[in-house]
């Protein structure tokens, strides 16, 4: 399979969140003690009940660091096999932030092929000046 279902998507989404919490939580995450797909979420209501609990739980977090924790050592493992090591800082940036810009993205392109309305993200949209 190429893609993910809408779904799926929504609920890699919600993943994405506990991955970047595990950034504050642990020094290190493991890829191979995590199942490697979760099952998507069935309703909307399901989605987003749990991405907007995740991400309170995330902004407490963000709230609670400084930057001697932002600038500890984090290691990304798959098993015996580390993938990265870096300051949680640089961590959170692009395994956390960066990875979640890109699959917001791709629920943008199911969300305009499905003629949903899209709200602005970096200022409005075409959708939202009646264009």
């Amino acid at each position: 399979m190429k893609l993910m279902t809408l779904g799926g998507l929504a609920t890699h989404l919600i993943n994405l969140l506990n991955w970047q919490m595990a950034i504050f939580l642990y020094p290190e995450f493991n890829l191979s003690t995590v199942p490697l797909r979760r099952e998507p979420l069935e309703t909307r209501e399901d989605v987003l009940e749990e991405f907007d609990a995740n991400v309170v739980k995330l902004k407490k977090l963000l709230a609670e660091c400084d930057e001697n924790m932002l600038g500890e050592e984090w290691t990304l493992r798959n098993g015996d096999h580390i993938i990265l090591r870096q300051p949680r800082a640089i961590a959170l940036r692009t395994f956390g932030f960066s990875h979640m810009i890109h699959h917001r993205a791709q629920l943008g392109v199911y969300l305009r092929l499905l003629d949903i309305p899209l709200p602005g993200l970096y200022g409005p949209t075409a959708d939202e000046e009646g264009k």
